[in-house]
């Protein structure tokens, strides 16, 4: 891939970063002429020819050597150095250059965001029946298969649940069914069984796949880097299971599969890796399964890159995350809209 169609992708990353990505939106700008690019993306396939995988890359080896030059512009890392990150930058990654090709060739982007569980919370509180045999899809390392294990405050000074790691989800508009006073859920979800389904699960009691879960975090959001460090070390207290399979092809046997408890998948963020025909038999497996056992489906998706989702026409290809509930109950499809929301979680709108 040449440098020149490399730079239109780090120059529109540049613009969308500004705001939360302060550090990559400067480097992305700083870079994107660079005819470095054109080595360190000689052998990438498809889905890594993004500037996502070039800066987690380096984060990656920057976690492993925290006290590089270039760290001290790394929020995360303890830096926020003044001057220009741009040389130092380029000159690292000339000076790990095979390393960097070798990480853009075999890795693509992963992240487990955490955040998100604040989301699926809400929406599996709007379901009828409990306990719940939970299916992540696209789980990844399965962090949110741990979501009744963290703590949620909403914004407005209420907080469930009792753990170290702590959710923030400012809401507003009123919850549907509301009782009490915090704005995601009355209580934590009641899971009987977890399991995830992932393509390429992440194992984090690896410390190098853990490391290249924390890489992929930008490193100006040191609240979320610090956030996944505890919701890697709840996991290693007490390990969820993450299948290797196919969101299409394995997803009816996984759910015949599944444990004990009422049938529910989740999806965040995660059918908008797969092209619009899987999307299309994605949900074509969910139906044929609902027809026949009840079944919920609680999805935190775009629907500007997911135009299958079941919105009104007033959101249809909105870019905003929403949030929404699909259930089968005697065969019988019902389809929810309830909220739209930040795509990590940061907040939510009741619709």
């Amino acid at each position: 891939m040449t440098a020149s169609a490399l730079a239109p992708h780090f120059v529109a990353f540049a613009q969308t970063t500004r705001r939360r990505a302060p550090l990559y939106s400067r480097l992305s700008a700083g870079i994107a002429d660079a005819s470095l690019l054109q080595e360190l993306y000689a052998d990438a396939p498809a889905p890594a020819r993004v500037p996502v995988m070039l800066f987690a890359s380096v984060h990656h080896l920057l976690l492993a050597d925290p006290d590089a030059p270039l760290a001290r512009f790394y929020p995360n890392l303890g830096g926020g150095a003044d001057g220009d990150p741009v040389p130092v930058f380029l000159e690292f990654c000339a000076t790990h250059a095979d390393e960097i090709r070798r990480l853009i060739a075999t890795r693509l982007p992963q992240t487990n965001e955490v955040g998100r569980s604040a989301l699926l919370v809400a929406g599996l509180a709007q379901l009828e029946a409990e306990p719940i045999a939970l299916l992540d899809v696209g789980a990844s390392a399965g962090l949110n298969l741990l979501l009744d294990r963290y703590a949620y405050a909403d914004g407005h000074g209420h907080r469930l649940g009792a753990s170290d790691v702590v959710i923030e989800c400012a809401f507003t508009g009123a919850r549907p069914g509301a009782s009490g006073p915090h704005g995601v859920a009355d209580r934590l979800p009641v899971l009987a069984s977890r399991l995830g389904l992932d393509a390429a699960p992440v194992d984090v009691s690896d410390a190098e796949s853990a490391r290249w879960l924390e890489a992929c975090v930008w490193p100006d959001q040191a609240d979320r880097f610090e956030r996944l460090r505890r919701a890697i070390a709840l996991d290693a207290a007490d390990p969820v299971e993450v299948r290797r399979g196919d969101a299409v092809d394995d997803l009816a046997a996984t759910l015949d599969g599944l444990g004990a408890g009422r049938p529910v998948v989740t999806t965040s963020w995660v059918m908008s890796y797969l092209p619009a025909q899987r999307q299309q038999e994605f949900v074509g497996a969910l139906d044929r399964w609902g027809s026949g056992r009840d079944l919920s489906w609680v999805w935190v998706e775009a629907p500007n890159v997911v135009p299958v989702l079941p919105v009104p026409a007033s959101l249809a290809g909105d870019p905003l995350t929403t949030l929404g509930v699909t259930s089968w109950r005697d065969g019988v499809r019902t389809d929810r809209v309830l909220a739209q929301c930040h795509q990590h979680g940061y907040w939510l709108r009741w619709y």
